[in-house]
């Protein structure tokens, strides 16, 4: 059975080739965060002294807060292209639940606290509603499209605007806005992976508003090199394409080839 693909970049209704790049780019951010991932494994699950960068301030601040702002960006073009947002919603919704809920028993299983209560799946679908409630507002007059580029630029700004001041509003007491970035530090000790709304959905919108501005014809901004590239980062445009795929599938390969080679102590 063909997996339908994950953030999907639509086929063009003009004769543009697909957009490649964005395929590209999203499937090379997918690989450097399953890379991350490997060495968080091997470094905080199996306890083996490796890859020690992860503490380091310029890959704490700096290098994975990148990738992650291109996943997400990338996530938003690509939310333009879609055709129903709203079904798009509710594939992301099932599959953050089944995260979640996975998370839950693997760490009971494993006794150790990876609780996954919100991610980039859970942003990436919260974005999708609102995208969709945008299009929803002028879905009886196409042609106000600058409306919703109007809107997500203003969406980009609060957000991003909000994620910065959070941390003037001390520290909460109760997790109830945990999705928004208000986290007990009980809370916070036991995640995985924690992603707030404030300030990462402002990444999302920076990438819809993109996708609206220079995507209208739903295609490629490099037709001519198109032909040349597609064929070269095929590999990389694949995983873009079936991100969701490898994102919920990575993880429990990696930890289950990893204690496999414990096993049998060869690591």
């Amino acid at each position: 059975m063909k997996l339908p693909d994950t953030f999907p970049v639509q086929r063009e209704a003009s004769r543009r080739p697909r957009a490649f790049e964005l395929d590209a780019l999203r499937g090379f951010a997918v690989l450097m965060m399953m890379l991350h991932h490997f060495a968080f494994d091997v470094r905080y699950m199996l306890g083996i002294p490796w890859f020690g960068f992860q503490e380091s301030t310029w890959f704490g601040s700096l290098l994975r807060p990148f990738f992650v702002a291109v996943f997400l960006g990338i996530s938003g073009v690509c939310c333009s292209f879609s055709r129903d947002n709203r079904k798009r919603g509710v594939r992301m919704l099932v599959a953050s639940i089944v995260l979640t809920v996975v998370s839950f028993a693997g760490s009971r299983l494993l006794g150790v606290d990876l609780y996954i209560y919100f991610n980039v799946i859970h942003l990436i679908t919260v974005g999708t509603f609102l995208f969709a409630l945008l299009e929803w507002l002028d879905r009886k007059r196409p042609e106000t499209r600058p409306l919703r580029l109007s809107l997500s630029i203003l969406l980009s700004a609060v957000f991003l605007y909000l994620g910065g001041a959070l941390p003037a509003f001390g520290t909460p007491r109760t997790d109830w806005l945990l999705p928004l970035g208000r986290v007990t530090p009980q809370t916070a000790e036991i995640m995985a992976d924690y992603m707030p709304v404030l300030p990462w959905l402002g990444f999302f919108f920076v990438g819809a508003a993109v996708g609206l501005a220079l995507y209208k014809d739903r295609g490629t901004l490099f037709p001519r090199a198109a032909a040349r590239l597609s064929g070269v980062l095929s590999p990389l445009s694949f995983m873009g394409r079936h991100a969701l795929v490898f994102y919920l599938l990575h993880q429990p390969v990696l930890l289950g080839a990893l204690y496999l080679l414990r096993h049998f102590r060869v690591i």
